[in-house]
C-alpha cells in the first residue's frame, strides 16, 4: 500500500492535480468500500487550492512538499504496521479456534469465554456477542460454518479497530504536520528573497539535504552549488549533455545492436546439438508435450519467458554481431554516462567542483527524466545509477529504510585514491552502451578529470572513433592547476574538452 501512497504524491507533485485513484470496492459488492483515512487525508490535503498553486508554480515547493507529505506517510503507515505487529496474536487465535477439537468446540464455557475476550477487546466496533452466543448454542456449535461466521466477524471487527486507531493518529497529527510544513514553505521562501538565490540553486541545495530544512545546514549545500557560478563551463557542459541538436535538424542518435541470424537451409539434417531458448519452431517432443498437458502448461510458459525451452540447434544458423546506424529527430531525453575520475589527484579544488557539476547533472537528468550512469575511476572503478540511487536516498529520507543503500549523498563521491587506469573505465562504459536493453545506447558520455591518464591501446581508440562514428557524443571536463603545463593527449578522441583552471589555495 505504501507505493500507492507515494506514486499518488509524486504524481501530484510533478503536476499539481489531483490523480486519480483506483476503487477500493470488493468484487460483486460495490456498496461495500474499504476505509482508508491515509487516503482520505491526502486526497484532502492535496485537494487544498494553496498546495496546488505552489507545485504548480514552484518545483522547489514541490520537492519540499513531497519530503514533508513522504515523511508523514511513512509515520503513518510504520504506526499501522506496529498496530498490525501488536495483533499478530490474536490473528493466530483466530486460526487456532478453526482447528479447536469437538470436545471443546461442545465446551460451552471455553466459548463464553472466548467470546466475552472478544467483545471486551474491541467494544464498539460492531461485534455481536449475543447473536454469536446464539447460532454456537445448541447443535449450532457442530456447524463448520457457524464457526466460519464467528472467525470472519472476529477479523473485520479487528480491522475495524485497527482502522479506528490509525484514523485517530493522523487526527491528531495532522494539525501541526500542516502547520510545520507551512512554516518550513514560508522559511524557504524568505530566505531565497532575502538572499537573492534562483530556485535552481535552491532546489539542488534541498536535493543534497535529507529533507529537514535547517537555515545552516541550506547554506553549507548552497556553497558547493554556487561554485557553478564561478566556473560557468560546469553550466555549459550540462546543458550540452544529452540530445541538443536544434528541432529543425537530424542528428545520428540511434543505433540497433545485437546479432544477426542468417538461415542457409532448414533441413533436420544438420542438427548439431541440443540448446535452450524460446524458439517454438525448434522445440524438442518433450517441450511439446508439457504444453498439451493441463498440469504442466504454467510450466511451459515461464520457461518460454524465461527463454528456457530446450530447443534444436542448427549448424545453418551464421550469426555475427551487427550495428546498424539510424537517424532520427533530436530529443533532450537521451542518457547520460558520467566517468568521474577519484584519484590522488582530484583531492581538493577538483573535489569541490565536480561535487558540484554532479549536482547539477542529477536535477537535470531528474527534470527531464533521463537516465543517468556515474563511473567513478582510478586503479578500479565503481559504476552507479545516479537516478535509481537518488531514489533509494529519497526513500531513506522519508523514513523507508533500505539496507542496500550507497553510504554517500548526493552531489559527493568519496574518494578511491591512488593512481588512473582507463582500461577499465572503457570497458565499463563500452558494456553499457552495448546494453541489450538499449537503455544506454548512443548516450552521450562526459569524462571528468585532469587528464593525467596513460593513454590506451589502439583497440581502445579504435572502438571510442566507432562509438562516435554511430552517434554517440564524448565531452570531457580537464580540471587542472593554473600551473599544469601538461598536453592532453586524450582531446582528439573527444568531440569537445572544457578545461578548468584553478590556482591552489597556499598556506602560510
Amino acid at each position: 500500500m505504501n507505493s500507492l501512497y507515494l506514486k499518488l504524491l509524486n504524481d501530484y507533485c510533478h503536476s499539481g492535480n489531483v490523480p486519480s485513484i483506483p476503487s477500493d470496492a470488493i468484487e460483486g459488492k460495490p456498496w461495500v468500500i474499504k476505509k482508508d483515512p491515509l487516503m482520505d487525508f491526502l486526497l484532502k490535503l492535496m485537494g487544498e487550492a494553496k498546495y496546488r498553486t505552489m507545485i504548480q508554480t514552484s518545483r522547489l515547493s514541490a520537492k519540499i512538499f513531497y519530503s514533508a507529505v513522504g515523511k508523514f506517510i511513512a509515520e503513518c503507515t510504520h504506526y499501522e504496521d506496529f498496530q498490525n505487529q501488536r495483533a499478530w496474536t490474536e490473528r493466530n487465535n483466530m486460526i487456532k479456534v478453526l482447528k479447536w477439537s469437538e470436545a471443546k468446540r461442545n465446551d460451552s464455557k471455553a466459548l463464553q469465554n472466548l467470546i466475552d475476550d472478544i467483545s471486551a477487546r474491541h467494544p464498539g466496533f460492531g461485534f455481536d456477542k449475543d447473536f454469536m452466543l446464539r447460532i454456537l448454542s445448541g447443535d449450532g456449535c457442530k456447524e463448520k460454518a457457524n464457526w466460519e461466521k464467528l472467525v470472519n466477524e472476529w477479523q473485520l471487527t479487528l480491522d475495524r479497530h485497527i482502522e479506528n486507531e490509525s484514523k485517530e493518529h493522523i487526527v491528531k497529527r495532522k494539525d501541526d504536520f500542516k502547520k510545520g510544513l507551512d512554516i518550513v514553505m514560508r522559511q524557504v521562501g524568505n530566505y531565497m528573497q532575502s538572499h537573492n538565490i534562483i530556485e535552481q540553486q535552491a532546489i539542488q541545495a534541498w536535493d543534497m539535504m535529507d529533507g529537514q530544512w535547517t537555515e545552516t545546514e541550506f547554506e553549507r549545500r548552497l556553497n558547493v552549488v554556487k561554485i557553478q557560478d564561478k566556473y560557468p563551463e560546469i553550466k555549459e557542459i550540462a546543458a550540452y549533455m544529452g540530445r541538443t541538436a536544434d528541432s529543425n535538424g537530424r542528428d545520428r542518435l540511434t543505433i540497433s545492436s545485437g546479432t544477426a541470424m542468417k538461415m542457409e537451409h532448414s533441413s533436420g539434417s544438420d542438427i548439431e546439438g541440443i540448446t535452450v531458448g524460446n524458439d517454438l519452431n525448434s522445440l524438442l517432443p518433450l517441450e511439446l508435450a508439457q504444453y498439451c498437458d493441463d498440469a504442466m502448461g504454467d510450466m511451459f510458459i515461464y520457461k518460454f519467458l524465461t527463454k528456457r525451452l530446450q530447443t534444436f540447434r542448427y549448424k545453418s544458423e551464421m550469426s555475427k554481431p551487427s550495428r546498424k546506424l539510424g537517424f532520427t529527430h533530436a530529443s533532450r531525453r537521451g542518457p547520460m554516462i558520467v566517468c568521474l575520475d577519484t584519484s590522488a589527484s582530484m583531492y581538493g579544488t577538483p573535489q569541490r567542483i565536480t561535487a558540484s557539476l554532479l549536482a547539477l547533472l542529477e536535477d537535470t537528468a531528474e527534470e527531464l527524466r533521463r537516465d543517468c550512469f556515474l563511473i567513478d575511476f582510478s586503479v578500479s572503478i565503481r559504476p552507479i545509477d545516479l537516478m535509481a540511487r537518488r531514489q533509494r536516498k529519497r526513500m531513506m529520507n522519508l523514513g523507508f529504510k533500505d539496507a542496500d543503500e550507497e553510504k554517500f549523498a548526493k552531489g559527493h563521491v568519496p574518494f578511491i585514491g591512488g593512481g588512473t587506469s582507463a582500461r577499465k573505465l572503457l570497458d565499463a562504459t563500452f558494456n553499457l552502451l552495448d546494453d541489450e536493453q538499449n537503455h544506454y545506447v548512443n548516450a552521450d558520455i562526459l569524462l571528468v578529470s585532469d587528464f593525467l591518464i596513460p593513454m590506451v591501446g589502439k583497440d581502445y581508440i579504435a572502438k571510442l572513433k566507432n562509438y562516435r562514428n554511430t552517434g554517440t557524443k564524448l565531452y570531457g571536463l580537464s580540471i587542472k592547476s593554473a600551473d599544469d603545463k601538461e598536453l592532453n593527449l586524450w582531446e582528439q578522441m573527444f568531440d569537445k574538452i572544457y578545461e578548468i583552471r584553478y590556482r591552489q589555495l597556499r598556506k602560510y
